[in-house]
């Protein structure tokens, strides 16, 4: 009888616990500085989040290491769902390649889902004589590295890209490195540049031209550009931006936190957030977004080593 009492308790105490959550505001790390695009769609995010469970959801910038500090902060968290991340998931598909150690293992982060990607392009400025990526293709299967190209950063999402679509392809850019779209973008416009690969975030009203979009599928605010997939090229992975938190975070938390994601990304408030940011929602459950995060991390396992980047 007292074995039947204490099981009645202890079910009773999980069931109390599962109704509170969250029971007190919820810390939403976001490792990059505030006002980039990354952090505008966190906030909001956190907005509406705050909205559906009458708790805040409160943004805390830990810039540093491309997102490694935020997530090594996540790591060190109490396991119970108040403290997550906000984030590309580049801190673990590819930090991993380009840091001699990391201050955690990827089995320290658990993907809760995704809530949208961040989609890359191949742009060139509006008076570029190059007019398609067929005709991009061409230019560099007959003068291997020499066609310039601008992109965020050694080991970012859209060098990835671009390098995937050279290793599919057998070609060969001169790829130029700098830290983030905004110092890349004047240098693309004014000529220096032979091509670029910008977020479509970035590029709006720009006035530039957009030869393909770095996805599987065509991107809603460019109806008209073609994925590399419509032209017959290999498809590479945008980046992949959600919400995790630390492993060890108990099932019954971490379901909704899932099902509090899914609400966020169907209401109203939030796809317009998303709208005006040039951003469209892409759900995932936990287990699907974790299983993109490690399929993208085996592509990338492969695919760094042909680079030759300098470890950090």
């Amino acid at each position: 009888m007292k074995v039947i009492i204490a099981v009645l308790m202890l079910c009773a105490t999980a069931a109390q616990a599962q109704e509170k959550f969250p029971s007190r505001n919820v810390e939403v790390i976001l490792p990059y500085a505030a006002g980039g695009g990354v952090d505008a769609m966190g906030r909001a995010f956190a907005r509406e989040a705050s909205r559906l469970t009458g708790q805040s959801w409160v943004v805390v910038n830990r810039d540093g290491g491309a997102g490694i500090v935020g997530f090594a902060a996540l790591t060190k968290a109490n396991p119970d769902g108040h403290t997550v991340v906000f984030s590309p998931a580049s801190a673990l598909t590819n930090a991993p390649f380009l840091n001699r150690s990391m201050p955690f293992r990827n089995d320290q982060i658990e993907p809760v889902c995704q809530v949208f990607e961040n989609v890359f392009t191949i742009t060139v400025r509006p008076d570029s004589p190059i007019k398609s990526m067929q005709e991009l293709v061409a230019r560099a299967t007959a003068e291997p590295g020499k066609l310039s190209y601008g992109h965020a950063g050694a080991g970012s999402v859209p060098h990835m890209g671009v390098a995937a679509v050279e290793k599919a392809l057998g070609i060969k850019f001169n790829g130029i490195p700098y830290r983030g779209d905004g110092p890349m973008l004047p240098q693309l416009m004014g000529g220096q540049l032979d091509f670029g690969a910008p977020a479509i975030s970035s590029i709006g009203g720009k006035g530039m031209r957009v030869l393909a979009v770095l996805s599987d599928k065509r991107h809603p605010a460019l109806p008209d550009v073609p994925a590399l997939t419509d032209l017959g090229y290999p498809a590479v992975t945008p980046g992949l931006n959600g919400v995790y938190a630390p492993t060890g975070t108990p099932k019954a938390v971490l379901d909704q936190l899932q099902g509090i994601c899914q609400k966020v990304l169907e209401s109203d408030e939030f796809k317009k957030s998303a709208q005006t940011l040039q951003q469209t929602p892409v759900y995932l459950s936990g287990a699907q977004f974790k299983a993109r995060i490690e399929k993208t991390y085996r592509t990338h396992a492969e695919l760094v080593p042909e680079l030759n980047l300098e470890k950090n």
